[in-house]
């Protein structure tokens, strides 16, 4: 009987899983601190079981763990060196150890041995690159500094970080620092820095002025307004200094608050420098005639300190809006369409901020007999071998959102296509330029059609190969500016178009590169298309900035109208001229219902296009322009 008891027992333990397989662990002998360890294991089961890394007595609490999920399992070493035990947890009890040695690894850390405050650093390195090693400033001799510049070397690739000196001026040590160990480091000093600015003395409420500098230009420098002997502004108009020409200066607009102001320089969020600038009150002069017939174009002019987003409303008695136009900074005439409904108006000229400065009354009077309603059509634009048309187009992330079923991106390939083939004559002067298609978080802008006669299927292909990028920003201002070198070729007239879903993001001056095109005395008319914006504050920004231009805003909710407004961009306006006095009474755009007094008129377009029509009362004439 106790045979049998005995040999039962011998049965169960020779087929019990404990004893089936044992449980092994194989890693490297030594590592250093905060490596990645590779373990292989061996375990009857695996489901729960632990790998830690404990005190080489085994005592203690684990200093890293790691379940087994893969195999072999990685586990990083602890950040202390010294000896430690590798053991495999099963069940609560440990299974398999084996002792670790974990030391200091190597590395070396080199820059430039002095640099001034905030200026980029190249940074030379080697380590070990355990996870979220980096690079960053430290106290001379003593501790990393936070808030200062620094680079995690594993996004690095083994090549060299480019880091930004602290913005003050001191003895600092560069250090390479894996967890909270410093493993490497080496001294730097860091100068101060200044700059000088020029500027006028004085400009008037919400003016622009044009400031010059000398300074380091470090990257994010920029030139803003602060107050008088003190801190930077938050809401004040500013630019970096990056985006600048090679003169150094830019265009900033002043505020519409009258006082002493300071224009400063901006490096690593300290004033370097500072000039002193007094806001003073502007005054307009406005002039219009004291009455005109209804649907008729009349002129108003403006003298004084006028700006880019200033404009002239005309209200009726009840002070109800009846149309408004921005005024041209660099033409002192408004033409503004006379209201269908006589009566008695007033026009009123306010600043961009809303700030009314100069009021004058108006009749509006009935016209001599019922009127009349013309549309005019653009077969082509008027437009020759020795004019051009330049297009930017935004293919940033916003453009990937729908329109009805399509992408905003699809339908603006499908209209760019039409408008080379149908609206723009082959031959004609044609640049492409897009951005947001290249590359994610990025303001990167690019001449994907250099300046040259236009080939409608070359240009169609190349059309058909853009697409929208994911987190692609809007630099706006960038590819205006770039329009300067984009179209330097033409003899002609020039046209640029600018189509867009979206607000600047790449802190770009998109009124300023405006200026820039017109100071540069080009016969040029600048065009924005608004492409599904639903952002009246935006739109009628983009109306300011194409005014300035000399061109028009123009908006479009769907495919249908984008294909008009580009239509309309590009084959530009009309005038509606009185064959006795030769004076325009009216301008018009392809597309466009006008209403006009019955009578004989001459339309004249482009270069030097001219018809005589006959608007006759009650009906619509319909005319097409070759």
């Amino acid at each position: 009987m106790r045979f049998l008891i005995g040999l039962s027992a011998l049965i169960l333990l020779a087929i019990s899983p404990a004893f089936a397989q044992d449980w092994q662990i194989s890693a490297p002998s030594q590592a250093h601190i905060r490596q990645d360890i590779e373990v292989d294991w061996i375990a009857p089961e695996a489901r729960g079981d632990i790998l830690e890394i404990r005190p080489a007595d085994g005592e203690g609490r684990r200093l890293s763990y790691a379940y087994t999920q893969n195999n072999p399992q990685v586990i990083m070493a602890p950040e202390p060196p010294g000896e430690y035990l590798l053991v495999y947890v099963s069940g609560g009890e440990v299974r398999a150890s084996q002792p670790l040695s974990v030391t200091l690894p190597d590395a070396s850390i080199s820059a430039p041995a002095a640099v001034s405050a905030g200026e980029a650093v190249s940074v030379d390195w080697t380590g070990p690159v355990s996870r979220s090693d980096r690079l960053t400033f430290a106290e001379r001799d003593g501790e990393p500094i936070r808030g200062t510049s620094y680079a995690y070397v594993g996004n690095l690739r083994g090549g060299p970080a480019s880091m930004r000196a602290p913005a003050d001026a001191g003895r600092y040590d560069l250090v390479y620092v894996s967890g909270s160990t410093i493993l490497a480091r080496t001294p730097i000093e860091v100068g101060g820095i200044e700059a000088t600015l020029s500027a006028p003395a004085e400009v008037f409420q919400g003016g622009a002025v044009r400031v010059s500098w000398i300074g380091p230009e470090n990257s994010q420098d920029r030139i803003t307004f602060a107050e008088r002997d003190g801190e930077p502004l938050p809401a004040a108009s500013y630019t970096y200094v990056g985006n600048a020409g090679a003169d150094d200066s830019a265009i900033l607009t002043a505020s519409e608050t009258l006082g002493a102001y300071d224009i400063v320089y901006v490096s690593s969020g300290r004033v370097i420098g500072r000039t002193p600038i007094d806001v003073v009150a502007a005054h307009i002069d406005l002039e219009a005639p004291d009455q005109t017939r209804a649907y008729v174009l009349f002129t108003a002019t403006w003298t004084g300190a006028g700006n880019q987003g200033d404009r002239v409303d005309m209200r009726d008695a009840d002070g109800a809006l009846a149309s408004f136009r921005y005024i041209d900074p660099n033409s002192p005439d408004v033409l503004i369409g006379a209201p269908a409904e006589p009566g008695d108006y007033t026009l009123i000229y306010l600043s961009r901020g809303g700030r009314e400065m100069a009021r004058r009354a108006i009749s509006i009077l009935p016209p001599p007999a019922e009127p009349g309603q013309l549309l005019v059509e653009h077969g082509r634009a008027a437009l020759g071998p020795e004019d051009a048309v330049g297009v930017i187009l935004d293919a940033s992330g916003s453009m990937l959102q729908r329109v009805g079923p399509e992408r905003r991106i699809a339908i603006a390939r499908d209209t760019l296509t039409g408008l080379v083939n149908e609206a723009i004559p082959a031959g004609t002067g044609f640049a492409l330029r897009v951005f947001g298609h290249r590359e994610a978080d990025s303001c990167r802008t690019d001449l994907e059609l250099p300046l040259a006669p236009l080939d409608p299927a070359a240009a169609s292909g190349v059309i058909a190969g853009i697409n929208a990028m994911n987190l692609a920003r809007t630099p706006l201002g960038r590819s205006i500016e770039l329009t300067a070198s984009d179209l330097a070729d033409v003899t002609g007239k020039r046209v640029l178009i600018v189509l867009t879903d979206g607000e600047e993001t790449c802190d770009g001056d998109a009124a300023a590169a405006i200026q820039g095109l017109r100071d540069r005395g080009w016969d040029i008319r600048v065009n924005i298309v608004g492409f599904a914006i639903d952002d009246d504050t935006l739109e009628a920004e983009f109306g300011a900035w194409a005014a300035s231009g000399g061109g028009e805003y123009f908006g479009a909710a769907d495919g249908a109208e984008l294909a008009d407004a580009l239509t309309r961009a590009v084959t530009g306006p009309y005038e509606v001229v009185d064959p006795e006095s030769g004076e325009a009474i009216a301008t018009g755009r392809s597309g466009e219902l006008l209403t006009l007094a019955a009578g004989s008129y001459v339309i004249r377009w482009g270069n030097d296009g001219e018809t005589r029509i006959e608007v006759v009362a009650g009906d619509v004439t319909r005319i097409t322009l070759e």
